[in-house]
């Protein structure tokens, strides 16, 4: 008994294997494009959040410096007040660290915020 079947690894007799072949190729191929697009996409977003993040880094110190030298030229235009708000602003995170570190006692939570509050409204005042 002689069979006609060829062979099952035989390429040339077998048109389903080069089919294959073409498909997984084509997969490959795609895979490839869609792995390039991903790294293009992942590259741009990089360098918009980079530019975002610098941009923001920039304006940010740009209004600190501007605040400082505020707060600098008022210090020497008014150095009575400069140190009472400094007085003001020890006294102020004294209590606040003070009533941090030990238990909470209600008294000082309720003198604590209103001082601190006060004293964060003078300061935005002078300097705001």
């Amino acid at each position: 008994m002689q069979s006609d079947m060829k062979p099952f690894n035989e390429p040339a007799g077998n048109p389903g294997a080069t089919e294959n072949k073409q498909t997984t190729g084509t997969a490959a191929q795609r895979a490839r494009e869609q792995v390039s697009e991903a790294g293009a996409r992942a590259a741009e977003v990089y360098d918009q959040t980079r530019k975002a993040v610098s941009d923001a880094y920039d304006k940010t110190a740009a209004a600190v410096g501007e605040k400082y030298d505020q707060a600098v030229t008022y210090g020497k235009e008014h150095p009575g007040s400069l140190a009472l708000i400094a007085f003001g602003a020890g006294i102020g995170l004294g209590l606040a660290l003070g009533s941090s570190l030990s238990r909470p006692r209600n008294r000082t939570n309720r003198i604590v915020r209103p001082v601190l509050n006060a004293l964060t409204d003078i300061a935005l005042e002078f300097f705001g």
